[in-house]
């Protein structure tokens, strides 16, 4: 394999090459991006053509198999070849294999063949390879009592033909042998397997704007030579590029397809989305949502400080600063609009965003396997903002209990990975709770998600006016008021209220003014005594002291003193035993203590 290429290798492809011929090891997994196409020789073919065209180099003999199609040779003189050698001296009713079709799909029968191939004949002096295609099924991931005795056998056999191989290599008489394991998932695989020293883990990263700009190319080139005009990108190059972050350049290849068979040959923008969307959300298996948010942080009511925070941050993010934090805590109670904000900050940052859902898995390797799936998309599609809602739920802790440590494995791997200086100001982490105690303290630390901004509910009238105005605005209504006091008195009555409530009041009005008045047009006019009324009829979803609890454990937590309110900064810095024992208290009285 050490032969040079005529163009160069890929980056992982080099990987492999350099780590064979520096002899560490003769078998490798290939994950990740595997299932993708990629360049080669002015055409676009799949990693295991890619790999073969490689092992062509050095006349390698390659041997494939999987569970589907049984064991295969790639050049069917090879196969021949092993016919004879393996019918050698035997009488026709005692032959071993009686053609080239004829070859094992059992994986037990192949594997053993294979190894008689490479071990057992040495009259032939030409390299092999062998290489198995969806590894995963041959040799799974899974406690030793939920596997087959196949499944067991395999995974041992495949262990020793690393090392065989691996041993071969050292040897300059031994003609060599590789081992290549195909497989989308790390974690699918055989644990023991994948941690041999003999085994190297090779990852097929999805494709970087690089990538994607000469795909785009060729494929342009490709529709001229075949007599058909170029695909129009509606936003241009460089936007296009950036639309299709984290995509596959398979799924690259789909939109040039679809917008090739519609008449105005043509990719806008809002396809792109669309179809960007549909295809993240199936790679990543339901585990990633792209959002595009139609609101900006001027669509916020009152948090002036908080979004003065965010609206720096979205510009040093857009400008591609490495400066920024790496992430934001956003503790507060509930329904005070934290995913609103969020959604609105990545909007005025104006670069991808995606939304983490439950990645959990009941089986075995399942959750890390999804990890290493989102993790991989996430770094294909920087620049983003990464939402968690409910964070103190989705991390786990670094802590977990004797009969389950899935929460541990899930917590080390996401803040080894929200702290990898490579991505700071490439994968911004927005974690939102209400309960921001629940998260692990090495969550928040410096160098992680470092800045822990509360997001409370409205408490001055200034800041309950400029919540309602934006309520109003949001639902297209017009609110009549005789005067500053008769508003100042209705918020008197509400007492502490999020926006979320004070939104759910809003509309009930709107649809009473809409119902009592139902000639009038857009905005609804609502008069300031049917907001009062509905204000009266309010019943608070939970406990006041739940929410104030929430408001007290947001406020310390916060990190910055100009993250909080004026009357919040001065509690805080001069009163923070007194709030640390009123916490204590309602704790008690909700039941958390």
């Amino acid at each position: 394999m050490s032969e040079k290429a005529s163009e160069p290798y890929l980056p992982w492809a080099e990987r492999v090459r350099h780590t064979y011929d520096r002899r560490e090891a003769a078998a490798f997994v290939l994950y990740g991006n595997v299932n993708d196409i990629f360049p080669l020789g002015g055409e676009y073919v799949s990693s295991r053509a890619y790999v073969e065209a490689m092992l062509a180099k050095g006349g390698y003999i390659v041997i494939g198999y999987d569970v589907s199609r049984g064991m295969r040779f790639s050049d069917p003189k090879d196969a021949e070849e092993f016919v004879l050698l393996a019918n050698a001296n035997r009488a026709e009713g005692d032959k071993l294999i009686r053609s080239i079709y004829d070859f094992p799909r059992d994986s037990l029968k192949a594997l053993a063949f294979i190894e008689a191939f490479v071990v057992g004949i040495e009259t032939s002096k030409r390299p092999v390879a062998v290489l198995l295609d969806y590894a995963e099924h041959v040799a799974p991931n899974g406690p030793a009592q939920s596997l087959t005795e196949v499944d067991r056998i395999n995974s041992v056999t495949l262990q020793r033909f690393s090392r065989l191989f691996y041993e071969r290599l050292q040897d300059t008489k031994a003609r060599d042998a590789v081992l290549f394991l195909f497989a989308p998932n790390l974690h699918e695989l055989a644990p023991t397997l994948v941690q041999s020293e003999a085994v190297a883990s090779i990852e097929i990263p999805r494709p970087d704007t690089e990538a994607r700009r000469r795909f785009i190319a060729w494929q342009q080139a490709k529709l001229v030579v075949e007599g058909q005009p170029r695909v129009e990108l509606e936003s241009g190059e460089e936007p296009f590029l950036a639309q299709t972050a984290g995509l596959t350049l398979t799924g690259l290849r789909h939109l040039f397809f679809q917008a090739a068979s519609a008449p105005e040959r043509r990719l806008t923008a809002d396809f792109v989305l669309k179809r960007k969307r549909e295809l993240i959300e199936r790679d990543s298996r339901g585990m990633l949502e792209v959002l595009a948010p139609k609101h900006g942080l001027d669509a916020v009511g009152g948090n002036d400080d908080i979004k003065a925070f965010f609206r720096r941050t979205a510009e040093d993010l857009k400008a591609g600063r490495t400066d920024v934090p790496v992430g934001v805590i956003c503790p507060g109670p509930n329904g005070v609009g934290k995913t609103f904000i969020a959604k609105a900050f990545a909007r005025d940052s104006g670069i991808n965003c995606v939304a983490l859902k439950n990645f959990r898995g009941m089986y075995v390797g399942q959750t890390e396997s999804n990890l290493d799936t989102i993790f991989s998309i996430l770094k294909s599609m920087t620049p983003n903002v990464v939402i968690l809602d409910e964070a103190d739920k989705t991390l786990g802790n670094e802590t977990a209990s004797e009969g389950n440590k899935v929460d541990e494995r899930v917590f080390g791997a996401f803040t080894a990975f929200m702290g990898d200086p490579e991505y700071r100001g490439k994968i911004f982490w927005l974690l939102l709770t209400a309960r921001p105690e629940n998260l692990a303290p090495d969550t928040g630390r410096p160098g992680r998600v470092e800045e822990h901004v509360p997001i409370l509910a409205p408490e001055t009238l200034a800041e309950k006016k400029a919540v309602l105005a934006a309520v109003c605005k949001s639902r297209n209504v017009a609110l009549v008021a005789k005067s500053a006091e008769e508003l100042s008195a209705i918020f008197d009555a509400l007492g502490f209220v999020t926006p979320a409530a004070l939104e759910l009041i809003v509309n009930r009005a709107r649809r009473a003014a809409r119902r009592a008045r139902p000639d009038q047009s857009e905005p609804v006019c609502v008069e300031l005594a049917e907001l009062g009324h509905e204000v009266y009829n309010f019943v608070p979803e939970g406990s006041n002291a739940k929410l104030r609890l929430q408001t007290l454990e947001a406020v310390l937590y916060t990190n910055h003193l100009e993250y909080l309110p004026e009357a919040w900064r001065t509690r805080l810095k001069n009163e923070a035993d007194e709030l640390s024992r009123e916490r204590a208290e309602l704790r008690r009285r909700v039941g958390y203590a």
